[in-house]
């Protein structure tokens, strides 16, 4: 049970990354993973599109059911960074030259770019905003 918590809480913005990395480096993925390849085109778009919506909704279960009053928040938005670090990696590293990305590839990593900017601005904007209100209402009482 605590193996399942944790994919679910921590494990999820780090099991994206992984996924990210995995979409970008895809040459290496068909070499050796070929089992773990995203193929281009409309089935590829749509296995990317589930991830990260899964991504979102599993984000956005966990601030809507988040304890409030403790430091939980901030540990949720380093974690929420992870995604965002490796997203900009691959985005430096594609405009240097080091891993050359397809068209499909900027799309999916703009799809799982909107998916984390939305992850950090509204959950964690949420998860503070519960955590603000839930001391003031132990203040007024």
């Amino acid at each position: 049970m605590g193996f399942i918590r944790f994919l679910f809480r921590e494990g999820s913005p780090i099991i994206f990354s992984i996924f990210i990395v995995l979409f970008a480096i895809e040459s290496i993925t068909l070499k050796f993973m070929p089992f773990l390849a995203i193929p281009d085109g409309y089935i590829g778009m749509f296995v990317v599109s589930v991830v990260s919506l899964g991504y979102l909704s599993i984000q956005m279960s966990l601030s809507a059911f988040a304890k409030v009053g403790y430091d939980g928040p901030l540990l949720d938005l380093f974690l929420s960074l992870i995604p965002l670090i490796t997203l900009i990696i691959i985005a430096v590293l594609g405009f240097v030259g080091k891993i050359p990305l397809s068209q499909f590839q900027m799309f999916g990593f703009g799809i799982a770019a909107i998916v984390v900017a939305m992850d950090i601005v509204f959950n964690t904007m949420i998860l503070f905003k519960m955590n603000r209100l839930a001391n003031d209402f132990v203040q007024m009482s």
